[in-house]
């Protein structure tokens, strides 16, 4: 390497000292060379010492000794609030702030320390990051594991709620709740129960007339049929009928079928008009769950003995029954809106044990055409549209919503303790379902 070589120029006031490496000359200029010749060139380096001191008191900020992973207490679901548990940051004091996210994005204006999720969060995870600062240490953020799914939000209605209805336009629901032998009726506008209707025995079964002035319920311990004026939430009448069970009402508004009798073997049928028992429909084996077609003109039976579905034609009741066969014993059943597919939940059979699924039966063929996972599916019920099914597992306290069009599981939502019944609002906007172990009825909204 070749020896420096310097330089003078005494017109300009300054040395440049020439280093030749090899065939490169390199020229050095001292620090009065780096004056700023250009607006563009003092901007960098006015900013420079600026990020150089930054970063100089960031490295010199001192580590907080503890910096806690928080937690979330309370139970995740609509209307219920939340509260984050920082945790002890040391040394103490230290400034803790919050932001609340749900499923990964940030929650506008979620800033305390407690949160409560709205409807539009159901089915969502939980999760709230904690930042501490302190003057003279580094901030740190931590953030919380997140919760189990947002459940629905719940109205408390009576002790062990069976069944639930909606009326035709929309605005009432009633809630037969067994335990404590009365009917709640809920405002679906509101969500608030407006009336509790006491009852002589224990209801198990609801069902509107024809004409939406009356709720009939079925009751067990007395073996009645107790009618409910919508008008004034009062009974307007009973009368015994000697059976309990799945209650139909007819599109005639004339008879109600009852989902049991003395011999296990038939439907009861009353005749409304003179609070009477008229002939019985015959069914051949041991009478399960009762479902009404959307516009109540079929009536389906499941028959868990004869592993088969049967369709009952409230115009001819007693004409030959058409079947539908099923894998296992068919424990619920729900058809579409246009009749052409019956979905039906699965029960266990003795040989080869539970099914975990529903069939889709094609009503024109009587073939199954697929079949939907599901864990111990129990009732069921279909949109008004026919676009979504919704099942409930009462080992899983969950609602599968269910894609008709591909027979996929689009989401599975946590409810209350032994999810018993369902009923889809009119406009499709809202699934009501009766938790028999909490005594409440979750409101799930439909998106």
């Amino acid at each position: 390497m070749s020896a420096p070589v310097p330089g003078q120029r005494s017109s300009l006031g300054f040395a440049l000292t020439v280093l030749t490496v090899g065939a490169m000359v390199l020229t050095v200029a001292p620090a009065a060379l780096a004056a700023p010749a250009t607006g563009a060139l003092s901007a960098a380096n006015v900013s420079q010492p600026a990020v150089m001191e930054r970063n100089a008191v960031q490295s010199t900020a001192r580590t907080f000794t503890a910096t806690p992973v928080p937690t979330i207490t309370g139970v995740p679901r609509a209307g219920r609030r939340l509260t984050a548990v920082p945790g002890t940051w040391k040394p103490v004091p230290v400034v803790l702030s919050y932001r609340w996210a749900v499923n990964g994005v940030s929650v506008s204006g979620a800033t305390a320390s407690t949160f409560t999720p709205s409807n539009s969060q159901v089915g969502k995870r939980v999760t709230v990051t904690v930042t501490g600062t302190k003057a003279g240490y580094r901030t740190v953020s931590k953030t919380s594991a997140p919760t189990r799914l947002v459940a629905p939000r719940t109205i408390a209605v009576g002790t062990n709620p069976r069944d639930l209805v909606v009326t035709k336009d929309g605005r009432w629901a009633y809630v037969a709740n067994t335990g404590s032998r009365t009917v709640s009726v809920i405002a679906i506008t509101t969500g608030k129960v407006v009336a509790t209707v006491p009852l002589g025995g224990t209801p198990l079964a609801l069902a509107v007339s024809a004409n939406q002035k009356q709720v009939f319920v079925s009751t067990c311990s007395d073996k009645k049929i107790y009618a409910l004026n919508i008008a004034s939430n009062t009974v307007a009448y009973s009368f015994t009928v000697g059976a309990c069970g799945d209650l139909v009402a007819t599109p005639d508004g004339k008879s109600l079928y009852i989902g049991g009798s003395p011999t296990l073997f038939d439907i009861t049928v009353a005749t409304i008009a003179t609070r009477s028992l008229a002939e019985p429909i015959f069914t051949g084996a041991p009478v399960g769950e009762l479902t009404p077609s959307a516009d109540r003109k079929k009536v389906y039976l499941s028959n868990g003995d004869d592993y088969g579905l049967f369709i009952i034609d409230t115009a001819a009741p007693q004409a030959p029954q058409e079947r539908f066969n099923t894998s296992h014993p068919p424990i619920a059943s729900a058809p579409s809106p246009d009749g052409t597919t019956v979905y039906a939940s699965l029960g266990r059979d003795l040989i080869t044990g539970p099914s975990n699924a529903v069939e889709v039966i094609d009503t024109a063929t009587n073939r199954v055409r697929a079949s939907i996972a599901i864990t111990a599916p129990g009732a069921l019920a279909v949109s008004p549209d026919g676009s979504r099914l919704y099942v409930l597992s009462t080992d899983n306290n969950t609602i599968a919503t269910v894609s008709t069009v591909t027979n996929r599981v689009l989401s599975r939502i946590p409810l209350g303790r032994a999810p018993s019944s369902l009923a889809v609002t009119p406009d499709g906007s809202k699934v009501g379902i009766t938790n028999s172990n909490d005594g409440t009825v979750s409101v799930l909204p439909v998106f």
